[in-house]
């Protein structure tokens, strides 16, 4: 090549490679500038991402706010769309396909703003509020217990704004179901019970929360007092007064509340459920194909469980079965403080088991560590009865997996195992916290949450860590076939109450038939598909996604399948929409097949 045509060579080449770098380089800082205004706008997330910034600060939950920001959604998605998608390189493409069809999606969720219920059993500011102080917000010097005093305060306008919007919501004819208001009304008064509120000598669970972590400053008795009495101020005359106003306002709802509880009841709640459905599951199936699906997964897992049930010698029925494992006190705990120290130990022993085999099926790990704690007495009987939260963003504050040992006849010891591997290793502690560490996507992607991808993939991790051959007993075998079917049995259940208007009793009589577990447990699943519809869907329409996927790699690439490789797909991306998990396991497939050729 002469001087002249090399140097036209090398000024198309590298002045194409600078464009296609530059606008995608141009775009990520758009993500990035974008991001950090989301964080601006909304305090607590400052401090779940583990960054004290606005640290004395929490959310705004008003509807102003909430206009401003449709508005700046808007704003974003006309910036958005003057970047040239041509001259991206093809991660940053995905990105920009990514946040297109968030903000599109949260442009639209705009109308459905006050569909959702604002407070319920399982979540609302009533226990939110304080599980976050207690959790995520953290005192390692005098600014930050300043700090924590300053959203006490706040607290009192979180819960005004609240009581705003369910007011709201009552005049366009949106009330939770009937059967909630006990729940909710308790964990608030249980907020308000104990020191400095009443005369116990009990402290309430703030005030604990305040006193155990102002303590490990190892202030000076003064210095301590002075605290010590803004704290209790900030309880008695914001807090106390700003829970009574909610728990008077919601008694006084209570007697208005129905008990047709499916969202069909809601204006326009047949389009509002089928929206649900697409957002949870990220796909096009309509509610009656998921209904459908669920009941030939119910089949197909009931029919495993018989296989088990052969093996172990049982003469009697599925059903029979079912009703041994509620009745007999050899598949649990004791009810006592020493049973639930039993389970968490057992969990922990889990944990421990499975480390050694990661590495076989994993390069890519979490560096956050991980926690097994018990749910908080003031919300056990809110709260679900087994959930993870991810780690800081900078892995001070670890991964934990919560289990709620209000009831240990809701934890069977043969599901331990399972539950202990879906919200672990290698579940949702390898797939949010490896999300948070991979440091080369933009922040969206790193803290973007699908359901169908979180808890397909946890779901996954079930299955896979059968096929790995943990589960060495037969009850064990059961109790993980026992938490497939519950996630098989969510699909009918959920679109059955709200797209085929089942009741709440309808309901538990077929879960009781169908599913194991202990009443108090079936009570509170169906409960929980009411106030939170759609989600239970997206578990098994996630899992059966992945494994097909899986199958279908496996098939194309035979003995050059890695399942390490496969791994590091799905989990390597951060979350994704289930076609896009589709789409880059194809392009791995592909890649891989055209190394084997060389």
């Amino acid at each position: 090549m002469n001087k002249i045509l090399f140097v036209l060579f090398f000024c198309i080449t590298s002045c194409a490679s600078w464009t296609l770098q530059n606008e995608s380089d141009l775009l990520n800082d758009f993500f990035e500038a974008e991001f950090e205004k989301g964080l601006e706008r909304y305090p607590e997330t400052y401090t779940y991402l583990g960054i004290k910034k606005k640290y004395d600060q929490l959310n705004n939950y008003t509807e102003a706010f909430t206009l401003k920001e449709y508005e700046e959604g808007k704003k974003a998605l006309v910036e958005l769309q003057k970047f040239n998608v041509a001259e991206l390189d093809q991660n940053t493409q995905l990105s920009y396909k990514l946040f297109k069809k968030k903000l599109e999606d949260g442009i639209e969720d705009y109308e459905w703003r006050y569909h959702g219920y604002v407070t319920t059993q399982f979540f609302g500011f009533h226990s939110d509020m304080p599980a976050f102080m207690m959790n995520f917000h953290q005192v390692a010097n005098e600014e930050d217990l300043q700090a924590y005093i300053a959203r006490l305060r706040e607290l009192k306008r979180v819960i005004v704004e609240q009581i705003a919007n369910i007011e709201v919501q009552e005049q366009k004819g949106i009330l939770p179901p009937k059967f909630i208001y006990p729940y909710v009304l308790e964990s608030s008064k249980n907020i308000l019970t104990g020191k400095p509120f009443d005369k116990s000598d009990k402290p309430s669970p703030l005030y604990e929360d305040f006193v155990k972590k102002a303590q490990g400053l190892k202030l000076s008795s003064k210095t301590f007092a002075k605290y010590d009495a803004e704290a209790q101020e900030a309880l008695i005359k914001q807090v106390r007064p700003a829970y009574l106003d909610f728990i008077a306002f919601f008694q006084k709802q209570q007697k208005r509340a129905k008990t047709d509880h499916g969202v069909w009841k809601l204006p326009r709640g047949n389009e509002y459920y089928k929206l649900l459905v697409k957002r949870h599951t990220t796909t096009d199936f309509t509610p009656n194909q998921i209904h459908q699906m669920g009941l030939e997964n119910v089949k197909r897992l009931q029919d495993e469980m018989r296989a088990v049930l052969k093996q172990m010698n049982y003469k009697g029925s599925l059903q029979s079965f079912f009703e041994k494992i509620r009745k007999e006190d050899q598949y649990y705990f004791a009810n006592t403080p020493e049973g639930g120290e039993g389970y968490i130990q057992l969990a922990k022993k889990y944990y421990s088991d499975i480390q050694p085999l990661l590495p076989q099926y994993f390069r890519l790990m979490p560096k956050a560590g991980f926690e097994i704690r018990a749910v908080e007495k003031f919300r056990e009987q809110s709260a679900g009865i087994a959930f993870y939260q991810g780690p800081s963003e900078d892995g001070a504050r670890p991964g934990v997996y919560y289990v709620n040992l209000r009831n240990m006849r809701d934890l069977p010891k043969h599901e331990a195992q399972v539950i202990l591997y879906h919200e672990g290793a290698p579940g949702h502690h390898f797939q949010i916290a490896l999300a948070q560490e991979q440091k080369d996507l933009p922040k969206f992607r790193r803290y973007s949450g699908y359901t169908a991808y979180s808890e397909g993939w946890g779901l996954y991790t079930e299955r896979l860590t059968g096929e790995m051959g943990l589960f060495k007993d037969l009850d064990s075998q059961f109790g993980k076939l026992s938490l497939e079917l519950l996630r098989a049995s969510r699909l009918v259940l959920d679109t059955g109450i709200h797209a085929k208007k089942w009741t709440r009793d309808q309901s538990l009589s077929w879960m009781k038939k169908n599913v194991p577990g202990s009443l108090d447990d079936q009570k509170s699943e169906i409960e929980r598909y009411f106030v939170y519809p759609g989600q239970a869907t997206a578990y098994m329409v996630g899992m059966l996604k992945i494994v097909e996927l899986r199958e279908n790699a496996k098939k194309a690439l035979g003995e050059k399948f890695d399942i390490r490789d496969f791994h590091d797909v799905v989990l390597g991306n951060g979350a994704l929409p289930l076609s896009e998990v589709e789409n880059l396991v194809f392009q791995y497939v592909q890649k891989k097949s055209s190394e084997v050729k060389k």
